[in-house]
């Protein structure tokens, strides 16, 4: 449990910040995950809470699996993938057998999300004899681990997106691997439709919202009927669970998930050397050209460099040749006498 040392120097602001690693140690109880905190003097961990210190001191705490020293050095970027964070599976288990395996990573990250879920639960104000009906269930993290780390393609992603996407090909969203993470400027390459936003967004709808009895020409048009609002709800119509003999059976899901712009403030501001809001962008892409040349076989190349040596010797002989009678064949036919005075 890290927190910031700087604004911890206000008594109130330590006071709750003490408050709440009491609930967290509370809400630990019966968990297995052992919970600990830094000297007071260590610096807060990266973390979007120093985003808000920057404004004022506020009360909060950072969860991580490290003390002074990161154990994950790969964290947060391209190589934060399946391989170093050491999620395996056994090798006689099936693809659809995989996504429901509860591996060592799944199990643990949902004991921390259900010592988050608690805590939260008991800083709005629950009681502690209601927090053993608040617990994650490990399945669901095993499957978003699958998911965002090995294959996209499967049979549970597959039933939380739209029937047209999942029946395109190797070029749509669900191509083999993992999700791109790559998140670009330009809606029409790195838009949601190529992200693993998409995935984000329609995962939290299905997680979060209810279904609905809507026909597909409804769920895509809400409004048209009195008792929905669409502008309090999306809708999405999604592909459904498939059955062993037969695909999924589409149905409308009702939530409150939506997508939003992540625009600097420096650009709807026009401020564009704030020191407060970041204005990196995007570089500018150039095409990138190659040329390729084939490479001649076994067969051929050993055929030229026959020949080669073979024309460098006879070239050789006859040089010596025409270098050792060059008297004789260069010589003229008749020779003039030489004049004596």
């Amino acid at each position: 449990m890290h927190s910031d040392p700087v604004s911890r120097k206000n008594e109130s602001v330590n006071a709750e910040v003490l408050d709440l690693m009491r609930k967290m140690q509370s809400a630990a109880a019966g968990l297995n995950v052992s919970l600990g905190h830094p000297l007071f003097t260590q610096p807060l961990p990266p973390s979007s809470l120093q985003r808000f210190l920057r404004a004022r001191p506020i009360p909060g705490l950072v969860l991580a699996d490290h003390q002074t020293l990161f154990n994950n050095r790969y964290y947060e970027s391209m190589y934060d993938d399946a391989e170093n964070l050491n999620v395996t599976y056994p090798p006689d288990l099936s693809p659809d057998e995989q996504l429901v395996y509860e591996t060592d990573a799944a199990k643990s990250l949902a004991e921390v999300a259900t010592l988050v879920a608690r805590s939260l639960y008991l800083q709005a104000g629950g009681e502690d004899k209601s927090l053993s009906n608040i617990t994650a269930d490990p399945k669901i993290v095993a499957q978003l681990l699958y998911g965002f780390l090995i294959q996209k393609n499967n049979s549970w992603f597959r039933s939380l997106l739209p029937p047209e996407v999942t029946k395109k090909g190797d070029n749509s969203i669900l191509s083999s691997g993992p999700p791109q993470f790559y998140i670009g400027l330009s809606p029409r390459i790195h838009g949601p439709v190529h992200s693993v936003t998409r995935f984000v967004q329609y995962i939290l709808a299905n997680l979060t919202g209810t279904v609905t009895n809507l026909t597909e020409s409804q769920c895509q048009n809400p409004s048209e009927i009195n008792t929905e609002n669409k502008d309090l709800f999306s809708y999405f119509w999604v592909s459904g669970p498939a059955s062993l003999n037969s695909t999924g059976e589409p149905f409308c899901v009702r939530a409150s998930v939506r997508l939003s712009k992540a625009v600097s403030p420096a650009f709807e501001l026009l401020e564009y050397g704030s020191p407060n809001y970041s204005t990196w962008t995007e570089s500018r892409w150039k095409s990138i050209r190659a040329r390729i040349f084939l490479v001649a076989s076994r067969e051929l190349e050993m055929l030229t460099l026959g020949v080669g040596v073979a024309v460098l010797l006879l070239s050789l002989l006859v040089t010596y040749f025409i270098s050792s009678k060059a008297e004789l064949l260069f010589s003229s036919a008749r020779e003039t006498p030489t004049a004596a005075y």
